[in-house]
């Protein structure tokens, strides 16, 4: 399973857009890794998980041909994780294909539900031979082309998933945007072998609000699915969707984190697992 990271910034980017912060001016002046596009991960050229509203910036940045995208996978209906506008982009006259495969959304039916809202009946209609929706149930697995996807239950936001996703053997365990887990989301990884946890850590050292973790909540999470026997002591961690309020550049995030046996994702990091 070959995984880039195509953003981990939190809902306004690294550096906000307006703001004025130390931690903004020091990733504008230096960056590199310090710029964090909308959170976004591209799994073996082929599985898209969130559209935000950075993936013109993410193709280019990273000369990808978003065309050969076949699946959608949406963690939640928050503008940062799903720009549905985009879709549009899919059909004449704004994307001039001789032949162009269906792209396969799912998530739940809240995803649906977004879709109509931002595109309307008319539009939808107009792209019904270019996408297809299927809606997700909570701890039900559904199989698409080489995938098994299996939604969780997030600590987020009214029909939020995290997600368990197998391939040829690899799992990936897609955790964000979430608090600490919910027990039910607990229960379902038992004795599950992860290979890889790719986890939120919006605010590394303190958070006000319980559907975000902090670095503490990572270092809980780890432990505990090593406990439960969910991981081994070669399952790889790394943190994401770092908003700037942190005010942790790249560098010091990582020195922090690495004490802990937790990486740091970056806007273009590749992965094989």
């Amino acid at each position: 399973m070959h995984i880039r990271y195509l953003g981990t910034g939190a809902a306004e980017g690294f550096p906000g857009v307006f703001c004025q912060c130390t931690a903004c001016r020091e990733s504008r002046a230096q960056g590199g890794r310090n710029v964090r596009r909308r959170s976004s991960m591209l799994i073996d050229g082929t599985l898209l998980v969130d559209l935000p509203p950075d993936l013109l910036s993410q193709a280019a940045e990273w000369k990808l041909e978003m065309g050969g995208i076949e699946y959608l996978l949406v963690t939640h209906t928050h503008a940062d994780h799903f720009y549905a506008a985009e879709l549009s982009n899919l059909r004449a006259p704004y994307c001039l294909h001789a032949e162009r495969k269906k792209l396969y959304i799912y998530g739940s039916y809240a995803v649906w539900e977004r879709m109509e809202q931002v595109l309307g009946v008319d539009e939808l209609k107009r792209l019904e031979p270019l996408i297809e929706f299927t809606e997700l149930k909570l701890f039900t697995p559904a199989t698409f082309g080489k995938y098994t996807v299996t939604p969780l239950q997030a600590r987020h936001c009214p029909g939020a998933f995290i997600y368990l996703i197998e391939s040829e053997g690899k799992v990936l365990l897609y955790a964000n945007d979430t608090g600490f887990f919910p027990e039910e989301t607990w229960d379902f990884l038992v004795g599950r072998s992860v290979h890889m946890v790719s986890m939120d850590c919006t605010n590394p050292v303190h958070s006000d609000t319980p559907n975000h973790m902090t670095l503490e909540d990572n270092v809980t999470v780890k432990r505990r699915l090593f406990q439960q026997k969910s991981s081994t002591a070669r399952t790889r961690y790394l943190a994401t969707h770092f908003s700037h309020t942190s005010g942790f550049l790249h560098r010091p995030m990582e020195e922090r984190l690495r004490l802990y046996g937790i990486g740091v994702a970056y806007d273009g990091l590749e992965v094989e697992i």
